[in-house]
């Protein structure tokens, strides 16, 4: 489901509408308010709010999944790179063989012209 259409604040929203749907959902989680305030360390007050607003911080995020037992789900939000990164790339760089040139013939050395 594409959310490209959906302002910053709504995307909150429905993620704080998902989250409160799976907190209450018997089958998933099944907890009330006070049972995640306890187990996630986050005030009654913070939860309330993200659930209505969607507002919240990262760390009370993860630590609001954590204790639903999703946290591994935050795992998924970013892909690996398919290509090598940045270091990956330096430290290839840095591996390759540095080139010398070849020494210099003797009759160039000496001063001797060609074609004489």
């Amino acid at each position: 489901m594409s959310l490209d259409h959906l302002t910053n604040e709504e995307v909150a929203l429905q993620l704080a509408q998902q989250l409160r749907a799976w907190r209450l959902d018997p089958d998933a989680a099944g907890m009330t308010l006070d049972e995640l305030s306890q187990r996630s360390g986050m005030g009654l007050t913070p939860l309330k709010r993200f659930e209505k607003t969607g507002g919240i911080t990262l760390r009370n995020l993860i630590a609001l999944m954590r204790a639903m037992g999703l946290l591994d789900r935050l795992g998924a939000l970013v892909p690996t790179p398919e290509g090598p990164g940045p270091l990956d790339l330096l430290e290839a760089e840095q591996a390759k063989p540095v080139r010398q040139r070849a020494p210099r013939r003797a009759s160039a050395s000496l001063g001797v012209k060609h074609g004489q």
